[in-house]
This record gives structure tokens, sequence and C-alpha cells, in this order.
């Protein structure tokens, strides 16, 4: 059954779209699609809907996991997503890296200036 992948207001054409606890995975078949590997690993959110383009899914926090070239041409897809803690962790070491850099900034006059 064709659904439809939406990645930052563009639709793609997919089939067998399955959640796992933590994946989200789909097969495209559309060659128009170009290069399936760049535009995915890019991608930080999507939302899934049926073929008509009704959305009923919505992903906001996903990262490229694999992809899997098949001898039809179609490619699997699979998209990890984080658990609350790995997010929770993420924007504790985001925040930790600017206090480093304030830091640096004020002993030393910049970043990496020891």
């Amino acid at each position: 059954m064709n659904e439809t992948i939406n990645i930052n207001g563009q639709n793609y054409t997919v089939r067998n779209v399955n959640t796992g606890l933590n994946t989200i995975s789909f097969v495209i078949d559309d060659p128009a699609v170009g290069d399936v590997e760049s535009l995915f690993r890019s991608t930080k959110a999507l939302e899934v809907g049926d073929a008509a383009g009704e959305m009923y899914g919505n992903y906001p926090n996903v990262e490229f996991e694999s992809l899997t070239i098949h001898a039809d041409e179609s490619i699997s897809v699979t998209m990890r997503i984080p658990t609350k803690m790995e997010m929770q962790i993420n924007a504790l070491q985001v925040s930790q890296d600017e206090q480093d850099a304030a830091i640096a900034t004020m002993m030393f006059g910049g970043e990496g200036n020891e």
C-alpha cells in the first residue's frame, strides 16, 4: 500500500511503512527522489500520511540509520527515533559545549587559546 513521507514540505511516495520501538522504515520506488541517502542523512523530522497526502504521523526527532538498495532498484530506508533520555543527553552536551566556549572566552580571550 502506498503512503506518503513528508520532509520539509516535500511529499515522497513510499510503501511498507513500519514503525518499531525506536525506528521507522519504508521502501522508496520512485527514482525521481534523487539522492536518497543524502536526503535522509540530512532529515531530522518527517511526517507520514496516506496515499492522498493526509498526514497521520509526526516524527519530530529522527536520525538516519541505514539504507538498503534491492535488486529491483527499490530502496529501503530506516530512520532511528531517539529515546527521550538520548535527546536529554544530547541537549546537555550542547549546553555543556556552550558553557565551555563561554568560559574559554572569559579566561583566555577565545576558544582554544590555552
